[in-house]
């Protein structure tokens, strides 16, 4: 008997691990429990099938019975029950027995990646990220020899979690020189170097990833994007059109964030199917019919691609009158391609009487509550409501965030990670109302415009006594033991600039900032500290990003490469 139980149970893992929906493997490991009712390894083989089949319920219940036992297929089913939770967006259900299962075993690399992707999925972004990053170089430190399986899992899980370009970026660089990244990895870093402006790059990745695969219409568009905003940029150069202007309309980063949305099945077209399933008979009976092609454009006007044509295409607006089924806050209504198009043609008729409606910014209207606002797509994907003379009024992160919200009201399952939140500086870092940035930039604040015989300017070189000074635009910069470079021109100190990764009192700089945050984090606490945001822009040839705060009078210049500060400079106003 003891045999033929044995003989089921090894033929059943070997059925599940060639073919996990086979018909035969519940067959053999019921017959194994019905002879040894306790077995947990028969209890998890058939779970695991029950997963592959698609029935999570039933999946649930066989992994929780196991995991009641606390025998030696605990963490197993510990970790099954991570998988199945985050499969089923069931995000913090999932970080739980993410925990449970480092209670049990610490020492595993992917364990503690699988709890840095749940607690992001979860809302805890920085911290999530920041674990991801650590379960690296675990793998590092533990299974060199796992170590490209580990970079690429991090980029797919920064990926999954929606980071930002700035961090999926050099994870993406990282698992690509291992050859070993998915494929949708390295097409989502060419749109990533869009996003960053970084089209030298993005073209000849592409270039690149289309000698491998040359049918893939996406790499071709990502080519040709990035050799059109090439020409774009060049003959920006020449009309006194800055880079600036051309990034305030979001369309690259928005081309990021759709690409991403679609590999991650978030993005709008996905969120009406799932709406499809799940809306009440009262909103379905008030939607017209899809538009077709000659409906979206009247003569060379076309409704625009951000939101509005997805959603025409989907169904053709509703009823005036009928918002109310949505089961929103507010009553708004879709709106109908001819309505959309009529009121385009209206406002170019007469753009002085419709000065909420700018020319020379994005924005389609997509919904209305026929009483003059409007819910509208504008720079960055962002929805907004607008109304005659008021400001516009933040919605939604997105038209398809808009329709996932409804998705869930509605009890439909919501695939989308925890918004993404920029973090605030903790109590303990917040400075009293007023209270202005401090360390050692105060110093070099303060040698600005200064004589070499000052005070400040020998205070400073106290401070960083390898710093070397430039007197002359002429010559280049001297290497310096302590990364503090000095520009003194006409003899007045005009500049001052800390490289982070050299200078080794880099944190004392400015008290408190964590030097390792990203933008977003940092941004926020110079914010708060009484930094004004002046300028940004992108260095094409090395990607760099630069961006320049008014503080004290002078400019906080704050450097960016690979996610992360790369230099800290002050000059003049």
């Amino acid at each position: 008997m003891s045999d033929t139980v044995e003989r089921d149970l090894d033929l059943a893992w070997e059925l599940l691990e060639a073919q996990p929906t086979h018909p035969k493997i519940p067959e053999l490991a019921l017959r194994v429990l019905a002879a040894e009712p306790e077995r947990s390894s028969a209890s998890m083989v058939l779970a695991y099938h029950r997963e592959s089949c698609g029935d999570p319920d039933e999946a649930r219940r066989l992994y929780l019975r196991v995991a009641g036992r606390r025998d030696n297929q605990f963490i197993w089913a510990a970790r099954a029950l991570r998988h199945l939770e985050s499969g089923e967006y069931n995000h913090d259900e999932a970080l739980r027995w993410a925990h449970t299962v480092l209670g049990q075993n610490h020492e595993d690399w992917d364990d503690w990646m699988q709890l840095g992707h749940a607690q992001a999925c979860a809302g805890e972004h920085e911290a999530g990220w920041r674990q991801l990053d650590e379960a690296v170089a675990l793998c590092a430190r533990t299974r060199p020899d796992h170590l490209p399986k580990a970079l690429a899992k991090r980029a797919e899980y920064l990926l999954g979690t929606c980071a930002p370009p700035e961090r999926f970026v050099p994870a993406a660089e990282e698992a690509i020189r291992t050859n070993v990244a998915d494929s949708w990895v390295a097409t989502l870093l060419g749109y990533a170097y869009l996003a960053q402006y970084r089209f030298d790059d993005a073209e000849q990745l592409g270039l690149r990833l289309l000698r491998e695969d040359p049918t893939d219409d996406l790499l071709q568009t990502l080519v040709d994007t990035a050799r059109t905003m090439l020409r774009i940029v060049e003959k920006a150069r020449g009309d006194d059109i800055s880079l600036g202007d051309i990034q305030a309309t979001g369309a690259l980063e928005m081309a990021w964030q759709q690409i991403r949305d679609l590999k991650l099945g978030i993005d709008l077209a996905s969120a009406l199917a799932a709406l499809d399933a799940v809306m009440p008979a009262e909103l379905r009976a008030t939607l017209r019919p899809g538009a077709s092609a000659s409906d979206l454009a009247e003569g060379e006007d076309k409704v625009g691609s951000m939101a509005a044509r997805d959603l025409l295409t989907w169904h053709d607006g509703q009823p005036p009158g009928s918002g109310a089924t949505w089961g929103w806050t507010e009553s708004f209504r879709l709106m109908s391609a001819a309505e959309i198009l009529a009121m385009d043609a209206e406002i170019e008729a007469d753009r002085a009487a419709h000065p909420d409606w700018p020319e020379k910014e994005v924005w389609e209207q997509v919904m209305t509550d026929d009483a003059g606002a409007y819910l509208v797509a504008v720079a960055f994907g962002k929805l907004v409501k607008r109304r005659a003379g008021q400001p516009d009024e933040p919605v939604a992160d997105s038209m398809a965030d808009w329709i996932w919200d409804r998705v869930a009201g509605f009890g439909g399952q919501d695939p989308r990670p925890a918004p993404l939140k920029t973090e605030e500086p903790t109590a303990e870092h917040l400075p009293a109302p007023g209270t202005p940035l401090t360390g050692v930039v105060v110093t070099m604040c303060a040698a600005l415009g200064e004589p070499e015989d000052s005070p400040a300017y020998a205070e400073l070189r106290r401070l960083f006594p390898g710093s070397t000074v430039r007197r002359s635009e002429l010559v280049p910069d001297e290497p310096s033991a302590d990364g503090v470079y000095i520009e003194a021109l006409d003899g007045l100190v005009t500049k001052v600039s800390v490289d982070v990764a050299i200078c080794p009192d880099a944190d004392r700089l400015i008290s408190g900032l964590d030097l390792g945050g990203h933008r977003g984090s940092v941004d926020t606490y110079v914010r708060a500290h009484g930094a004004v945001p002046h300028d940004s822009w992108v260095n094409r040839a090395n990607g760099e990003a630069t961006v320049v705060y008014h503080f004290a009078g002078h400019r906080l210049c704050l450097c960016w490469a690979d996610g992360r500060i790369a230099r800290i400079y002050v000059t003049g106003a």
